[in-house]
């Protein structure tokens, strides 16, 4: 038995993350007065109820109520997307703003044990992934009409836990205040002079139904929290509510290895190589590099973050940290035959597992790549659409084919296409589709000249690039498209059954997994139960609490970065990035006021937006991003370089004095009783 946990190392090279002081992504229920996490802040208790009341989340960030007439709070970055349309810096009277939703969480049932009855019966995992698709459709809608709210099923560890949770959603919110921009906090290193905060008030129809706009709705009532005049001080214990749907924290190893030693480097390979093509295909200054100026930026942008990420990681302790806590608990499993018989299948699976998974990541990559070629892209999505048609979609897809020719060449198009299938052909066999192979003739080897032609024969006969043929593509069914000579429709057809042979596979292999991770976070919770340690899930949309301390940190020898950033610093860096502000020079006699701080809240690197609250319930500031150092933060926390940066609720109030319209904000806000 030894020797089958020895050959099942590389599996286990996770463990739970280090219990570090502010560690973990924390659901309300974790966060009782008497649970292990809070001990670690000697008994200390959180005003839960009153933040679940105050709070609600606008997409994937959270936001607060601060008065009780509907203001809210959140980060300007969480509704940026919405008030593109609005261009003044704020607005009196207040005014709508189309589309945007506040939602408030009304109840979280556990609802794990009539899923798993309704799941016994299925004979495999992947017979239990399809019924569980459909129970959980079922649930939300039963949800759904009788509670007259929306509802999502949620789900922890892989698989082990179900919650349903209800939300009341309020369609109507108005812009209230947004600061002036500033181009002071370009840089992610601290210190930050962030002014990332929105004020929005929510309104309600007299019925309580939630409905959009109309004149006759009346600003939201409901307990609210107070913004804070006195701030933070070093050391003071805050909470942050967020609703961050991704994280890593439970990756192996392996994967860590895999991912950043072999998948991102091929990922930077490609971006760099498709960055470089476009550059010699559509040069500077040429009609070209203005459709492809997006797609520049946008290869540019992700070979920057994932080059970060790689430096970070060589520079971290990400990799030894795993290892280090895999030989703990390799050394509980082993003291125990009962745990090694238990255990060992377990880690052998997730390892098998693992390595073709990698296998399949390398291979999808490259296809990935290919949809750079957007012509072939675009065939395929009609030919699903004939399949199976969906008027959400084809809407969708109408207006991406009006605006295709701005962002099209078909020279340039047809030139990636090219280049990503001679990097698929390099792909082992193993790795590689028959029917892509055969297409492009690609069994004996990559002949340049051959796949050259076959694509030019594609692109010289298809009716895809001319605009108002595209558009009848549209309405046409799947046998038209099943009997068209227009090659590059021809060659989706071909691929089609490959393509849902690929899709199905994937979703096994998924199904697979998910249920290894589940039994081995069994196991690694059983752990964690034997040292006395709560186990925290994944980020994944619900509703979870960080909990840490406002506080410095060192990021290099010999440096100490203070956790509060000054009014005084945002004035100099403004000067010296040439950007003058006659507003806040008017008032340097405030240079000392806080404008960000830091704390040792655990976040993901999905930010969007958190109120960040005190042990009193009231709002001290917002997070909006993290340090230079956090950058690793998906897949683990440095107790020492991890830390969150917030707005400082001064800086907030600050700002709010400088204008009419903040003024009067700041007239309800402490007015209110």
């Amino acid at each position: 038995m030894m020797k089958i946990i020895c050959c099942s190392m590389l599996a286990l090279l996770l463990l739970s993350p280090k219990g570090s002081a502010a560690e973990g992504f924390w659901l309300p229920s974790q966060l009782t007065a008497d649970s292990p996490v809070l001990q670690r802040y000697k008994g200390q208790t959180l005003p839960l109820t009153h933040l679940q009341q105050v709070s609600g989340r606008i997409d994937n960030c959270s936001a607060a109520f601060i008065s009780k007439a509907g203001l809210l709070i959140t980060n300007a970055n969480c509704v940026a997307s919405y008030l593109q349309e609005l261009s003044v810096a704020s607005v009196a009277p207040e005014m709508p703003v189309p589309g945007l939703k506040f939602r408030m969480l009304q109840q979280t049932l556990d609802v794990t044990t009539t899923i798993n009855r309704q799941l016994s019966g299925e004979s495999s995992a992947y017979q239990r992934s399809i019924k569980f698709e459909q129970i959980k459709q079922q649930l939300q809608a039963d949800c759904e009409q009788r509670s007259q709210l929306s509802c999502e099923l949620k789900t922890l560890h892989h698989g082990l836990e179900f919650y349903l949770l209800q939300y009341k959603t309020l369609r109507d919110v108005r812009l209230v205040y947004r600061p002036p921009l500033s181009t002071a906090d370009a840089d992610q290193r601290w210190p930050r002079y962030g002014a990332d905060f929105v004020i929005l008030r929510a309104y309600d129809s007299a019925n309580n139904d939630g409905v959009a706009y109309a004149k006759d709705n009346t600003p939201y009532r409901s307990a609210f929290a107070r913004l804070s005049q006195q701030g933070v001080t070093d050391d003071e214990l805050v909470i942050s509510p967020s609703f961050s749907v991704h994280s890593r924290r439970y990756a192996t190893a392996t994967e860590i290895q895999f991912n950043f030693e072999q998948l991102f480097p091929r990922s930077i390979e490609y971006l760099q190589q498709a960055t470089r093509l476009l550059k010699q295909l559509a040069p500077a200054g040429s009609a070209r590099a203005e459709q492809y100026n997006n797609t520049l930026t946008d290869l540019t942008s992700e070979a920057e973050k994932l080059s970060d990420m790689l430096s970070h990681y060589q520079r971290s302790g990400l990799l030894s940290g795993k290892q280090q806590r895999q030989q703990a608990v390799l050394e509980w499993i082993n003291s125990s035959a009962v745990r090694q018989q238990l255990y060992a299948p377990v880690l052998a699976t997730l390892d098998r597992l693992l390595l073709q998974q990698q296998r399949v990541a390398l291979r999808d990559l490259v296809l990935d790549y290919l949809k750079y070629a957007q012509l072939p892209a675009l065939a395929n999505q009609l030919y699903q659409h004939a399949l199976q048609p969906n008027p959400t979609k084809a809407a969708l897809l109408k207006s991406r084919m009006q605006q295709f020719d701005l962002r099209f060449d078909a020279r340039v198009d047809l030139e990636l296409a090219l280049h990503f299938l001679e990097q698929y052909a390099k792909l082992p066999q193993g790795q590689r589709l028959v029917a892509l192979d055969q297409y492009f003739a690609l069994n004996d080897g990559f002949n340049r000249e051959i796949v050259r032609h076959k694509l030019s024969a594609m692109y010289r006969g298809t009716s895809l690039t001319d605009a108002n043929q595209r558009l009848q593509w549209l309405q046409r069914n799947a046998e038209q498209f099943q009997q068209s000579s227009d090659p590059l429709i021809s060659f989706s057809v071909a691929m089609y059954d490959t393509v849902t042979q690929l899709n199905a596979e994937r979703r096994q292999l998924k199904t697979a997994l998910d249920n290894a991770r589940a039994e081995f976070m069994e196991v690694l919770m059983a752990y964690n139960d034997a040292q006395a340690k709560t186990t925290y899930a994944e980020a994944n949309g619900m509703l979870r609490f960080s909990v840490g301390r406002v506080s410095g940190y060192q990021p290099v020898d010999a440096v100490w970065f203070q956790p509060f950033s000054t009014l005084q610093g945002m004035l100099k860096l403004s000067r010296s990035v040439n950007n003058p502000q006659p507003v806040l020079a008017e008032h340097a006699a405030d240079k000392l006021t806080p404008v960000n701080f830091l704390s040792s809240i655990d976040s993901g690197t999905d930010y969007g937006g958190a109120p960040t609250f005190n042990t009193k319930g009231e709002v001290v500031g917002l997070l909006f991003c993290g340090v230079e150092e956090n950058l690793l933060a998906d897949w683990h926390y440095d107790e020492a370089l991890s830390r969150a940066v917030h707005v400082d609720s001064r800086f907030i109030i600050w700002q709010l004095k400088q204008t009419d319209a903040g003024r009067a904000v700041l007239a309800e806000l402490f007015s209110d009783k």
